[in-house]
């Protein structure tokens, strides 16, 4: 089987590590890679925002110019009862109402008396619109607003021609004060009209009853009966007295009606009702309108009783006055007892004025309608119970009393029904006055000018607009762009993202024409600029982690070039005069012992399946290398079960006696994502070195792997970047070296040896031929995945 292999050797960096996961730190480094997104796109962002750019210019040359006009109304509230100031002396509800009359403007009946306002000159903004649109078109332009804590009303319009805004607004206006008028006028005469038809049939229920009334007296004009006569029979009385109660009843529910039908019509048309509140208080009586209010009977009683004492101590005042003169010390402290007074009544009146205004505050119009709406529901219950109780005493005394009976009743429902008809005359009488008064006013204050210069399109906000929508469009594509292209752009996303420091920057460099331990950059080239970043490697290893004697090297995903890394570091290690043991623990796919040139019988797979003794098996499996102090424990035959092997005692073993023996010990293991053997490895070591080649490995990938070992409970030591060099590598180009060594040629390729394919090989098999390797160029190789067979002899054995 061919095996590609690289000797990559680079630049390093600066070390830091950012290991914060708190909400701050979290932001941060999205910020930062929200930043170097923008930066790495920067051409894409340039590009965008010149086509917005021209896109706003574009627009704000050929938009098409508006222009507004406006007009302000004041809407009063007129007619209400100025009489009893003690519920009607308050803005309140003229407050609450201004947004029904704001929305009355836009309405459908205001709109279409503005469009029959209008010239057919004065319709351009309707020409490409059908008409069975103009309604909507009309409302689209409009635009209308209340001034905060005022009464009055804005009314403003867009339109392409200023002169035409200008009579929009005053066809709106003219169709907006004429719809009221005609509404508020409206909605009495409909009250009135209804309440007549109800007189009307009550009148016909009067007639009829008179009619049977004088037929009973001339069927029984002899017995001599009269109106109140003190001798009727119990029976009779008690009829009487349900009769009375009736017609008290349905005169209360009558009018309860009545008042019901004004609010609800008032509510509906926005009219104040406020003026309701008087006839309110007859009607369901002043104390419990009163406690509604907040307002018991003692403050009523007291007030009352004050406003009796006023009026006596001012007519004695007038009489002392005249008897003796304004400077008598009687004179004197009765006016002050009268100021005193006033005082006290117009306090009083202060917190009445202060209770309408919180109720008028919290909808009058709902509340009233409420009270009256209970009151009247238990007068219908009381009625009908009044009306069950009296057709049975009234059958009850027709049959007891007779004629005399019967024509008492009827004289009882001729005086109800009279009383009825009276009480409906007079709310009808009541009705009209009303109906004569405007009750909501409307003027102009400021009359609609056309306007000298566009509103639309405004140059500052095209522009502000066109900026963000440039930078959104921006974001958006660089997102896009960030999630489609997976990878570490920059060192400080790699260890942001991972969480671990970056210990060295390997560049891409030219590989030898040799095999086994003179393949390895550091042994043939050690002072070749590019090699230092192994020795940086190495120095940050013994730097940031002095105890790290037993390190696994391992990557993601095949062929990162994790097994040359591991060789060159090793190299680094003994040429600084320490023993060092490099172990190749990828029993699957051997990389370490094809780059050595070390296949045959004997390695660790052969050690771990011994029975012999670890120091014994070791002086027989460990081969010393070319380079002095580096000795190579090569992975052996392939055997059927690695992960067992290297899970077994013989392992953990072998690593106690090596660490007795060797100042260093490095251990080659497959990727992290296709196998367990790492891990296993990990928990026996000190830590594991992460190889990562960004222009290769995707960004989910390295995190998968970084977390997979943490997961093992794999202490992880760093993160090694491996092969570059390439246009996609600019962004860790100034942790390297290319400035400071820029009078050397650092090569610009890695290698790859191309071999014949490799037998399977059963343990205990004897290695075939070698054949002889020939150098490939290739961008970037990993070599640590396939095996090699390059040409050579095995190095002999020693005894560590």
């Amino acid at each position: 089987m061919g095996h590609n292999m690289t000797s990559p050797a680079g630049l390093t960096g600066d070390l830091r590590t950012d290991s914060s996961t708190g909400s701050s730190a979290q932001l941060a480094h999205a910020l930062l890679r929200l930043l170097s997104g923008l930066r790495y796109h920067k051409n894409v962002v340039i590009a965008v925002m010149l086509v917005s750019s021209l896109l706003g210019t574009l627009y704000y040359l050929t938009a098409p110019r508006k222009y507004s006009a406006q007009a302000s109304l004041l809407v009063n509230e007129s007619g209400r009862d100025h009489l009893d100031t003690s519920l009607t002396n308050d803005d309140s509800v003229q407050q609450n109402t201004m947004p029904t009359f704001e929305n009355m403007v836009r309405s459908a009946k205001v709109l279409e008396g503005a469009l029959q306002r209008l010239a057919p000159a004065d319709r351009v903004d309707f020409q490409k619109v059908s008409q069975e649109r103009w309604l909507a078109a009309l409302r689209g332009l409009l635009s209308v607003r209340t001034v905060r804590g005022t009464s009055i009303l804005e009314i403003s319009s867009l339109s392409r021609d200023p002169r035409v805004a200008a009579k929009l607004v005053r066809a709106v206006v003219d169709s907006y004060i004429d719809f009221m008028d005609c509404i508020h006028k409206g909605a009495t005469g409909q009250l009135s009209h209804m309440l007549s038809q109800e007189r009307g049939q009550l009148a016909d229920q009067l007639s009829r009853k008179q009619a049977e009334l004088l037929a009973a007296r001339r069927r029984c004009a002899d017995m001599g009966f009269r109106s109140g006569s003190k001798t009727l029979h119990p029976m009779v009385q008690r009829a009487v007295y349900f009769n009375d109660s009736l017609v008290e009843a349905q005169k209360h529910r009558a009018e309860l009606e009545a008042l019901q039908q004004s609010v609800e019509e008032a509510i509906r048309h926005g009219q104040d009702v406020s003026q309701f509140l008087i006839s309110a208080g007859d009607v369901i009586g002043r104390e419990l309108l009163l406690n509604s209010l907040g307002l018991g009977n003692r403050d009523t009683t007291t007030q009352t009783a004050l406003e009796q004492s006023l009026l006596a101590d001012r007519g004695e005042l007038s009489s002392l006055r005249q008897n003796l003169g304004p400077l008598h010390p009687e004179v004197l402290a009765l006016s002050e007892r009268i100021r005193r007074t006033e005082q006290f009544i117009a306090a009083a009146q202060e917190r009445i004025n202060q209770g309408v205004a919180e109720l008028r505050q919290n909808q009058l119009g709902p509340w009233l309608l409420q009270i009256v709406q209970e009151r009247l529901q238990e007068a219908r219950q009381r009625e009908q119970m009044l009306q069950v109780q009296f057709e049975r005493t009234r059958a009850e005394a027709i049959n007891l009393g007779g004629q005399m009976a019967e024509i008492e009743m009827l004289e009882r429902d001729v005086k109800r029904l009279s009383d009825m008809n009276d009480a409906l005359l007079n709310q009808i009488a009541s009705v009209d006055l009303r109906r004569n008064g405007a009750e909501v006013r409307v003027g102009v204050l400021e009359e609609p000018r056309p306007a000298k210069s566009p509103v639309s399109p405004q140059l500052t906000r095209v522009a502000l607009l066109t900026l963000g929508a440039g930078l959104g469009l921006a974001l958006v594509l660089v997102n896009a762009l960030d999630a489609l292209d997976d990878r570490f752009r920059s060192p400080e996303e790699l260890q942001g993202r991972l969480h671990l420091p970056l210990l060295s920057t390997i560049q891409r460099l030219t590989a030898p024409k040799s095999t086994g331990i003179e393949s390895v950059a550091t042994f043939i080239s050690p002072t070749d600029p590019t090699v230092e970043a192994f020795r940086t490697l190495r120095t940050a290893i013994s730097l940031l982690y002095p105890d790290a004697h037993r390190v696994v090297v391992s990557s993601c995903e095949p062929e990162d070039g994790k097994t040359t890394t591991l060789a060159n570091l090793a190299v680094c290690y003994a040429q600084a005069g320490k023993k060092t043991l490099l172990i190749d623990a990828d029993l699957r796919r051997p990389g370490m012992t094809s780059l050595m040139n070390l296949r045959g019988p004997r390695g660790l797979s052969e050690l771990l399946r011994s029975d012999r003794g670890i120091e014994e098996s070791a002086a027989v499996h460990i081969h010393h290398s070319a380079q002095n102090g580096l000795d190579i424990l090569p992975s052996g035959p392939r055997p059927s079960n690695p992960a067992e092997l290297l899970g077994g005692p013989r392992f953990s073993q072998l690593l106690g006696w090596a660490e007795s023996i060797y100042d260093q010990i490095l251990i080659d293991s497959p990727p992290a994502l296709a196998l367990t053997d790492t891990a296993i490895v990990g928990r026996l070591v000190d830590g594991a070195l992460l190889v990562v080649q960004p222009a290769k490995n995707r960004r989910h990938m390295v995190l998968r792997a970084a977390e997979r070992l943490r997961q093992m409970k794999v202490t992880l030591l760093g993160v090694a970047v491996n092969g570059l060099g390439g246009p996609e590598d600019r962004g860790y180009g100034y942790y390297g070296y290319h400035g400071y060594y820029s009078g050397y040629d650092a090569g610009k390729y890695a290698y790859r040896y191309t071999t014949e394919e490799h037998l399977e090989q059963q343990p205990g098999e004897e290695e075939p031929a070698m054949v002889d390797a020939v150098p490939d160029i290739l961008p970037i190789g990993g070599g640590d995945e396939e095996e090699t067979r390059p040409g050579g002899r095995i190095v002999p054995q020693r005894v560590a």
